[in-house]
């Protein structure tokens, strides 16, 4: 071997500081530090007093763009990515049967309908219909499912768990895949009326950016309407909805 290829099997991984890190991103530099403040991505390394970035922090934020796209919000990232890193597989990480319910283009495979079953029951079998009307399941082949969104699948899976007549959740579903619809339509007819004069660079970056832009600003805004609902003027409910439940059980 020559010094040539000896120094390139020795040389050290790149490193960035995080403006470089966010450019490569695409991300505002306050988002990374506010990943990094919550626990999503780990702390860079120090020298002296500048933090170093390497390949493995621009694939978590990667990770998380990918995920945020699919729905996911970023308490759920973090709890997924920390059970996953407790060694859970991912059907545990999301709480359902061993049949991974994941979409087609997930790690995974389609579901049985008695996988389901376990995640779903008082709907499956008996509203199968209902929730593909709703969108929340599709059916690429007879008798095999698939869940274009596990993390709303969870959402339903928790709500009959915590004692939900089955009819309310899927009314709640049914709600969501409509108003899903209907935020896709206004988003195919904004990109219809783009000009032919557009500049490419721009159109791109929107359609490059703008599903995970997408998914992420509909989720965070129902979360605020939820909030607000509620009385609560930040973004987290909880307490509100714990209170609200209170009141029911009483």
């Amino acid at each position: 071997m020559d010094t040539t290829e000896l120094a390139r099997d020795t040389a050290e991984p790149p490193e960035w500081k995080v403006d470089d890190l966010a450019a490569m991103a695409g991300l505002p530099v306050r988002t990374i530090r506010e990943y990094q403040t919550i626990g999503l991505l780990p702390a860079p390394r120090r020298r002296g007093r500048v933090g170093l970035y390497g390949p493995t922090h621009l694939a978590r934020v990667q990770l998380i763009g990918r995920l945020q796209s699919r729905g996911y919000s970023l308490r759920g990232i973090h709890d997924l990515l920390q059970s996953w890193s407790d060694g859970a597989d991912l059907g545990e990480v999301l709480g359902l049967a061993p049949d991974q319910l994941v979409h087609v283009d997930e790690p995974g495979v389609a579901a049985e309908p008695d996988a389901l079953a376990g995640a779903l029951p008082g709907l499956v079998p008996e509203r199968l219909d209902a929730l593909l009307g709703a969108g929340v399941l599709e059916e690429p082949t007879p008798g095999r499912y698939c869940v274009p969104s596990p993390s709303l699948l969870q959402l339903a899976s928790d709500a009959l768990g915590a004692g939900i007549a089955p009819d309310r959740v899927l009314a709640m579903l049914e709600t969501i895949g409509g108003a899903a619809a209907q935020v896709a339509d206004a988003v195919l007819e904004t990109i219809a009326a783009l000009p032919a004069t557009a500049d490419p660079e721009r159109v791109t970056a929107l359609t490059t950016r703008g599903r995970g832009l997408l998914g992420h600003g509909t989720g965070r805004l129902t979360i605020h309407a939820l909030g607000r609902r509620l009385g609560v003027d930040g973004d987290d409910p909880t307490e509100a909805l714990q209170a609200l439940l209170a009141g029911a059980r009483e």
